[in-house]
């Protein structure tokens, strides 16, 4: 039993041999298993009492594919061991794997209750595999000092945030500086961490004296996008607008020829009473 159902048409034949002989060679319990930096897995051996099999149980075991470089091996060993517990808890459970005789092979008398228990097993499969796909994007909270932050300046990345950091890595391959942005919200100040190429960011504040309108808007889109293939839209803040005025914030991976005529072109956009221009570089380039 997999999930994703196509789970096994992606791995190769030799991938899924190694994973099914970890069942060999491992006493009960939670433990991983390194075959290759390409397949990491964590793994939980247990035993199902059955009135059915030879020496009246089960052997089972239940994999995860790892995907991240540094993981998290407590979190799986907790989230398996749930897992075991809420087949174990059942007592008939051990029939779903019965299964795998095929339904025409089944005998009539135990048919229904085994199909009944596979439907069961497959139910709790699938709740695992999305457990485990929605706790690769949940959030993460720390609480700390707030005179400690104010003495020392730094905030604690846990790993958990550099694991997904290096992930977001992955879709570019050239990125190897973070971008932060700090924003004000209400009560809090929240923060975005994002891999960029460059080595340098442009931040035009963008001043209103007046409302915004979407036709302003579309004329925006129309300036930034002239220049798409040299420039790149890092952030926007979006609008913050008051009674009589509006203040719009973007951030630009470009060069400075192409800011000056972007700057310039803005300019003649009804409204705009300045344009603050801010360079933002990594300590190297300062």
């Amino acid at each position: 039993m997999t999930k994703p159902d196509e789970l096994l048409d992606e791995l190769s034949e030799e991938n899924q041999v190694q994973i099914t002989s970890l069942l060999d060679s491992n006493d009960n319990g939670f433990f991983t298993h390194y075959f290759s930096k390409d397949l990491k897995t964590a793994n939980f051996i247990f035993t199902l009492d059955s009135s059915w099999a030879r020496g009246r149980a089960e052997l089972v075991m239940v994999s995860v594919i790892l995907q991240e470089s540094e993981p998290d091996y407590d979190k799986y060993e907790k989230m398996l061991s749930k897992f075991v517990d809420k087949i174990k808890a059942n007592t008939h459970s051990f029939k779903g794997f019965y299964s795998i005789l095929g339904v025409e092979n089944l005998p009539e008398e135990h048919k229904e209750d085994i199909i009944q228990q596979r439907e069961f097993l497959d139910k709790e499969l699938t709740d695992l595999y999305k457990i485990l796909v929605i706790k690769k994007i949940e959030t993460e909270g720390q609480l700390i000092s707030l005179d400690g932050v104010k003495e020392s300046k730094t905030i604690k990345i846990s790993k958990d945030v550099i694991n997904k950091l290096e992930n977001l890595t992955y879709e570019k391959d050239d990125a190897k500086n973070c971008f932060l942005v700090f924003r004000s919200r209400g009560n809090a100040v929240k923060l975005d961490i994002m891999p960029v190429e460059a080595n340098k960011i442009f931040r035009l504040a963008i001043i209103f004296g007046q409302q915004v309108s979407i036709n302003i808007l579309q004329l925006f889109s129309k300036i930034f996008s002239h220049y798409d293939e040299r420039m790149n839209l890092i952030f926007t803040s979006g609008l913050c607008q008051e009674s009589d005025k509006c203040i719009y914030e973007v951030y630009l991976d470009t060069d400075q020829v192409t800011l000056n005529k972007t700057i310039q072109k803005l300019y003649d956009i009804p409204g705009i009473i300045e344009i603050e221009v801010e360079l933002i570089q990594t300590s190297e380039n300062l």
